[in-house]
């Protein structure tokens, strides 16, 4: 009999991991080293959700990320990222999801995101 639930079950992750996951599976793919859809399948593998990445960008612009990237040193680095790389991802995933739909529609309402909205390029 075939199994039609495909999703594992729902992990309790800590906010970094799910930061750190959503990092990693934005940048392979804006770096051309992953499809959409092997980013999706990691992510939902990993944590157990619907993740995709929209959620995951999503995710990278959102109060319970940028909590948890906000409480580390400035010299954090661990597994080859560092606290610069979160920020920076998450201002690449708050600016696709303020920007990406083609009606101009905002993909999220994180306050990050509003501040990215109808801007042509990311702000440092």
């Amino acid at each position: 009999m075939r199994d039609h639930n495909r999703n594992p079950p729902k992990k309790k992750l800590p906010a970094l991991i799910k930061v750190k996951l959503a990092t990693v599976a934005l940048s392979a793919v804006l770096a051309d080293r992953m499809t959409e859809e092997d980013a999706g399948r990691l992510l939902r593998e990993a944590t157990g959700a619907q993740w995709s990445l929209l959620t995951c960008m999503q995710y990278l612009s959102g109060k319970e990320a940028l909590a948890a990237i906000a409480a580390l040193p400035e010299d954090w680095s661990e597994d080859g990222i560092t606290k610069q790389a979160l920020e920076q991802a998450t201002k690449v995933a708050a600016f696709a999801v303020a920007n990406a739909h083609p009606k101009g529609t905002p993909l999220c309402a994180s306050d990050l995101a509003k501040q990215y909205r109808g801007k042509g390029t990311i702000q440092e």
